[in-house]
């Protein structure tokens, strides 16, 4: 550790980003969470681990074979509010912590009008139903927290010294010279080293070589804490008819809207057993707030067909096209630090401008093959299985003309195709009905990424009472699934696990008439 370089605290202007572009880029984990949705919807369709494309006359279905609609008799009003828990265990470097937060939701509002022809033979067009509601498609609401407990030789500083030592940049440039873009320049972007560079992370500079605040041998704790919070949902306009109670063909337009906030802060704090420079220098802890939001709306379009051979056998299918998304983003981040310097305690920040940015994304194609089996009035077992391919997402339109060539080529050689499977299952007992359910998401991963095995389960059971026109229904869903992540992108850093359990406990009030 030097101290060859004596400046201010810079506190960057919003006419960088301006003239400078983004702060924050589009990533192939963000494809991945604007297209993924899991089981949600009215307790009923949840209990059962949605498996509800081959059985309709529940709203939720809509969202899965809009032919479900034509399945109904009556009209039906339906409201779903929820409770949810979401805990979060995190380990890494072998010492675990967790976090959790609790959440009052509203997963469904849904109204189905039926209309029957003045016609009494049971053939052709028997009634066409509308349906329109909402339904809550993801919940990004969660706390977590991870640290290693101990003291160890890696920090961020060295992957700050590699980034900068790789891209070749002068540390005129990093104090902001006129003749260098950060953004681009090197075809990356520089944010987080030029605040390195600003809190003395980036501690020198020596021939060409960036030196951080680290002696070889000094030791850091790592500690990082994650709150997000936000969610996406669907407001479903429909239309089904019923052909001789035969046939039932249904369409259904979504428009979804979508918000999400991120904020992270990642600390690393000296072990006492550090050493002073010569002149008394010693790193002592670094703060690294990192902050995102992004909020859009999109389209798609659903069609679905549904055949009964049979009484007892429903055969379901349906097609989703793309949602077709408009997003915004703002971000920014923050660097704050704390040195011992010649025996005083003296603290650093640097921190980015605010950064906007829009954009447009397509999320995959979907298509879902459905079968139930009725067992007269005792119950019925239904399964869906929904074939979805991640590969085929795609970024569009960059607000600064963004063409997104290389992220989807990411998206192509990151993602692959998944088959999602669905079950459930009801028990009818005269008004009662008792249900369970199953669901598991594959990884959409390739071999060979961090969370290839990072696959989703969902178990599901509850029960209902229906009694003339009026029904209630309760269900509670248990969603486990286990993910990794690194702090930083750097080869000797470890990842850090995270088990996530997500108990989510919903109640459905139906009216029909």
């Amino acid at each position: 550790m030097t101290t060859t370089r004596i400046k201010n605290t810079i506190l960057l202007s919003i006419v960088l980003l301006i003239a400078n572009g983004n702060l924050y880029s589009q990533t192939a984990t963000d494809g991945l969470r604007f297209s993924q949705t899991l089981n949600g919807g009215t307790a009923r369709f949840v209990s059962m681990g949605g498996a509800f494309g081959a059985l309709g006359a529940d709203f939720s279905s809509l969202s899965v074979n809009p032919a479900g609609l034509g399945v109904y008799k009556s009209s039906e009003l339906t409201i779903t509010p929820s409770f949810k828990n979401r805990k979060i265990e995190s380990t890494y470097d072998g010492t675990s912590a967790s976090d959790s937060k609790n959440r009052l939701g509203f997963d469904n509002f849904g109204f189905v009008m039926s209309f029957k022809p003045y016609k009494s033979e049971e053939k052709g067009i028997l009634n066409f139903n509308i349906g329109f509601g909402y339904t809550r498609t993801n919940d990004f609401y969660s706390n977590s927290y991870s640290t290693n407990g101990g003291f160890n030789q890696t920090s961020i500083m060295d992957f700050f010294t590699s980034k900068a030592n790789s891209l070749g940049i002068a540390p005129s440039s990093l104090e902001f010279a006129d003749n260098y873009d950060p953004f681009y320049s090197n075809g990356s972007n520089a944010w987080d080293i030029i605040m390195g560079w600003n809190t003395y992370l980036l501690f020198d500079y020596d021939n060409g070589t960036y030196i951080s605040a680290l002696f070889t041998d000094d030791l850091v704790s790592h500690k990082n804490s994650i709150s997000t919070q936000g969610g996406s949902g669907e407001y479903d306009f429909s239309f089904a008819m019923n052909i001789s109670n035969k046939l039932f063909l249904g369409t259904t337009l979504g428009i979804t809207n979508y918000s999400y906030t991120y904020n992270a802060t990642y600390s690393e704090d000296a072990s006492s057993s550090n050493l002073h420079d010569s002149n008394g220098d010693r790193f002592y802890y670094m703060d690294y707030f990192q902050f995102y939001e992004t909020t859009g709306s999109g389209y798609n379009l659903k069609i679905g067909a549904l055949y009964t051979p049979i009484q007892s056998v429903r055969i379901g299918a349906s097609i989703h096209t793309p949602t077709f998304y408009s997003f915004d983003d703002s971000y920014s981040s923050r660097i704050e630090s704390n040195f011992d310097r010649n025996f005083a305690e003296v603290s650093y920040t640097s921190k980015t401008p605010i950064g906007r940015y829009d954009y447009s994304f397509e999320s995959p194609f979907k298509a879902v093959g459905s079968f139930a089996y009725i067992i007269q009035n005792i119950g019925l077992i239904s399964l869906d299985v929904e074939h979805i391919d991640y590969s085929s997402m795609k970024f569009r339109n960059g607000g600064d003309g963004e063409s997104y060539n290389d992220l989807n080529v990411e998206l192509q050689n990151t993602f692959k195709s998944v088959t999602n499977l669905k079950v459930g299952g009801e028990y009818r007992i005269k008004d009662f009905a008792l249900r369970a359910g199953y669901a598991i998401y594959p990884s959409p991963y390739k071999k060979g990424f961090l969370n290839e095995n990072a696959k989703t389960n969902q178990v599901s059971g509850g029960f209902g009472y229906r009694s003339g026109g009026f029904s209630i229904d309760l269900a509670y869903l248990r969603t486990l699934k286990t993910e990794k992540y690194k702090f930083y992108d750097h080869s000797g850093l470890n990842p850090v696990t995270t088990d996530i359990t997500d108990g989510r406990f919903l109640v459905t009030l139906g009216f029909r008439f």
